[in-house]
């Protein structure tokens, strides 16, 4: 099911490590909006520019916290920032659909940093109840989530190459392609898995994610390292090239523990432990 159903809950349980990779990926969003709006949206911009501030201030904090207790009450207070995100996301993304302001910011790319807040939404939102009642629905959309973001990655990617890098931008076509492709059978197996057990086209649903997304994570790793480097022409920020980087790895670690814990795996409630 898609992030903004009421029902679904992520299947990974947060830690301090995870608070502060989303915490530093909020506030690069805010960095990668504030570039992308006209001059003239000198509000947006400062809005823009106070989130940035904010959740680096989020991240420096972070680093002091030294027990349980301090960890869930930097938790609440999180939480009244990321709702906050979010609600400044999606008021740009309606003015961008609705032609009431101008810049770079793809629609499609707002959207996309929307879902991430409220993806970090619900997982702290976890963080308070911290009960997985069905797991494997759980498993299923936390998949359909991320292969929809590799998707967009491969997009966004070849938005901002040069058309003369014809050689990676067939290969981040094929990317998205393959990622759409996979998202659709993650949606098929939401269907059929959903208040069920594990079984084992999941399994090899998982290994065959897993597969992929190495390989998009060494092409952006690639791209990076060449991006940082100036051996290609495009539009592509070197911090860019390492924020969606980061996330490929950040996936591959939730797919880790997946295949992990599915073998465990019944029926049973799990509890996250923090």
């Amino acid at each position: 099911m898609d992030i903004f159903c009421r029902e679904v809950k992520p299947y990974e349980c947060l830690n301090m490590k995870r608070v502060q990779f989303w915490l530093r990926i909020m506030k690069e969003h805010a960095l990668f909006m504030k570039l992308g709006f006209a001059c003239s949206d000198k509000e947006l911009i400062c809005q823009a520019e106070e989130f940035y501030k904010t959740f680096e201030k989020l991240e420096k904090h972070s680093r002091n916290i030294e027990c349980d207790e301090e960890f869930m009450t930097f938790v609440s207070k999180i939480l009244v920032t990321v709702k906050n995100i979010f609600a400044f996301k999606r008021h740009v993304l309606h003015l961008l659909i609705e032609c009431q302001i101008g810049g770079y910011n793809y629609p499609l790319l707002i959207d996309h940093i929307s879902r991430e807040a409220m993806y970090f939404l619900k997982l702290l939102q976890k963080i308070q109840d911290g009960e997985m009642k069905h797991p494997v629905d759980s498993i299923v959309s936390d998949n359909v989530f991320w292969l929809r973001h590799m998707a967009d990655h491969a997009r966004f990617i070849v938005g901002l190459l040069d058309p003369s890098e014809r050689g990676f931008v067939e290969k981040a076509n094929a990317f998205a392609v393959q990622f759409e492709q996979l998202q659709l059978q993650a949606r098929d197996l939401d269907s059929m898995l959903w208040h069920f057990c594990p079984n084992n086209n999941l399994i090899r649903f998982e290994e065959d994610v897993k597969q992929a997304t190495i390989q998009i994570r060494d092409f952006k790793k690639t791209a990076r390292d060449l991006i940082s480097s100036c051996q290609v022409i495009s539009l592509i920020p070197p911090l860019l090239a390492d924020h969606v980087l980061r996330e490929a790895e950040y996936f591959l670690e939730v797919l880790e523990q997946i295949q992990r814990d599915i073998p465990n795996m019944g029926g049973k409630i799990l509890t996250c432990d923090y």
